[in-house]
């Protein structure tokens, strides 16, 4: 089974905004950037983030400018985050625009609970934990699933590769 790791950011507007991050009238404050990027993406993803790294070099204020930054998740993985400048005065927004080793256990749990559906016509709400988890392929997880029908059970999860493939079954 695969799941579709392109969807991780349709959808979703994972932005921040910041306003006024100049320091001496001309240039960014790169730490304040920092500092919004690594806040936002607590907030918004509920990934703890272990660092953020942007361009060291002074950027004066300019609108329409982009550069990106990444940020490391405490847990594992990479994001992406685009920083484009709205106007000269240091008013900035950023996304996060690529996401690598995270998988998004929302799609993993609409996998599993099509493919009980599917295989056992069995009707169940599965919940893996988080939003998102750091993964390796190989690695595997457990996922609970809770059906009105057949009771409670676990799911073991496991990635097949970095493409998305996921393979799963129910522990007896």
């Amino acid at each position: 089974m695969r799941i579709n790791p392109a969807r991780l950011l349709t959808g979703f507007a994972f932005v921040g905004l910041m306003a006024g991050v100049v320091a001496c009238g001309t240039t960014l404050d790169m730490g304040a950037i920092g500092k919004s990027v690594t806040e936002g993406v607590q907030s918004q993803l509920s990934l703890p983030v272990a660092s953020v790294t942007c361009p060291t070099e002074t950027r004066a204020a300019k609108a329409g400018d982009t550069f990106e930054c990444t940020a490391i998740p405490k847990d594992g993985g990479k994001l992406t985050v685009k920083v484009t400048q709205n106007d000269d005065k240091g008013n900035v927004k950023w996304e996060v625009v690529k996401m690598e080793g995270l998988t998004d256990l929302k799609l993993v749990e609409e996998a599993v609970m099509n493919g009980l559906k599917e295989q056992a016509g069995i009707d169940a709400t599965i919940t893996c934990g988080a939003k998102y988890r750091a993964t390796k392929a190989g690695e595997s997880f457990d996922c609970q699933a809770k059906s009105a029908d057949k009771g409670d059970a676990t799911v073991t999860v496991t990635m097949k590769d970095t493409e998305g493939h996921i393979s799963w079954a129910v522990k007896q």
